[in-house]
């Protein structure tokens, strides 16, 4: 049996740069209307999204009826986002009274208003976990007092093909009669696992390592299929221009080789706030549990991508074999952001490493899909049963 159904609608609030909305499309959605506050932000996804209709401001002061209007009478298939998570991510000050905290509130809100078949929340891990996860608890209520059943999942984005170990948690809820799942991991980190981690060499070694001109070309040919993906049609690279380091951070790098960290340099080169740093039982200083100043081991996929890679005093953002930072476009890379995806405005590092990968969202955005299919099969085998069943009644009255 083939239902014929038409090209499935989202809309996606706190959109950022677009790294959902363009995972949404490669996997089969049409994104129609986008909402953030950073207008640097829309500002790039009007960019790449050209269709869509972005909206730039404070969706503590956006109605439901200004993003229906766009929908030009369509019922809405997904309602997608992923809410400011500053408050409860293990990056930052974890404020209980930071306000955006909150602003899940409001997508909630326009959720209950628009009632999508679907919906797709991305956030922080710490969300699960903080405040002894009360706000992964309010979020679940809520949907269900709307009429969903709901469910979340910390998802690696790694164990999906990205070359990064990045772990969000991802809310899924609907209103269709179908069981949620999440996706299962297509890769892994041993031999036994379907495929191998996608690692940092696959994502960045076609790109010249010394990154001194803002437009690039390429080593050589494509070699991985990853790059094949990231690359497509461009003849060049954009936003590859490296930071050159200060001569304290300079001279700790020399002594940093691939998957090694600020434990392996020499404690007489250290600065001093740096030997104040945990000891062990012996008196020396610990030699783990530290990625700052760690440099990226070609071999395995990088670390969480933040908004500072720009900076390797803040974490694992050293470059494989160059002495410098990554580039804005090797980070858009290591997130999955293809070559041709354009940067517009000012905060780009901010834009990037806020984003959600691209193919992260593909492989959510099929799951969902075929969920969906999966309930239209289920609803369809339902009407069949009842039709039968009372032709089957009218036969026997008319016998009778």
């Amino acid at each position: 049996m083939t239902i014929q159904k038409k090209q499935p609608i989202c809309v996606d609030l706190f959109c950022g740069a677009g790294g959902l909305s363009r995972g949404l499309e490669l996997a089969g959605y049409k994104s129609m209307v986008a909402v953030d506050f950073d207008p640097n932000a829309t500002r790039t996804y009007k960019k790449n999204h050209p269709d869509a209709h972005v909206i730039t401001g404070d969706i503590c002061q956006l109605s439901v009826e200004e993003i229906a209007a766009h929908l030009h009478g369509q019922e809405l298939d997904l309602l997608a986002g992923g809410p400011s998570c500053q408050g409860y991510s293990t990056h930052g000050k974890r404020d209980p009274n930071d306000p955006r905290n909150y602003l899940f509130e409001h997508y909630l809100r326009i959720a209950e208003g628009l009632r999508p078949k679907w919906i797709l929340m991305e956030n922080v891990h710490g969300m699960l976990t903080y405040n002894k996860g009360y706000f992964t608890e309010v979020i679940l209520s809520k949907l269900e007092a709307m009429g969903y059943h709901a469910d979340a999942k910390v998802l690696l984005a790694a164990d999906y093909g990205v070359p990064q170990l990045r772990r969000r948690i991802f809310f899924v809820a609907t209103r269709r009669d179908v069981q949620i799942t999440f996706p299962e991991p297509t890769h892994g980190p041993s031999s036994g696992s379907a495929q191998p981690y996608t690692t940092v060499g696959e994502a960045l070694f076609d790109l010249p390592p010394d990154a001194i001109e803002e437009k690039s070309r390429y080593l050589d040919s494509p070699k991985t299929q990853l790059q094949k993906y990231l690359r497509g049609a461009s003849r060049s690279v954009t936003l590859h221009v490296g930071r050159p380091l200060s001569a304290q951070a300079a001279a700790i790098a020399s002594f940093v080789g691939e998957g090694q960290g600020l434990r392996a340099v020499p404690v007489e080169v250290l600065p001093d706030r740096f030997k104040k740093m945990r000891r062990i039982g012996d008196g020396s200083l610990r030699r783990d549990c530290t990625t700052l100043y760690h440099r990226l081991d070609r071999a395995q996929p990088s670390y969480t991508i933040t908004c500072h890679f720009r900076n390797i005093a803040s974490g694992p953002f050293l470059h494989p074999v160059a002495d410098r930072s990554l580039t804005p476009r090797e980070a858009a890379r290591l997130m999955t952001f293809p070559d041709d995806y354009v940067f517009e405005g000012v905060g780009i590092p901010r834009q990037i490493g806020n984003a959600v990968p691209p193919l992260m969202g593909k492989v959510v955005g099929e799951h969902i899909l075929a969920l969906d299919e999966l309930a239209d099969r289920k609803a369809y085998s339902t009407r069949r049963r009842k039709a039968i069943g009372e032709r089957t009644s009218d036969a026997i009255l008319c016998a009778s």
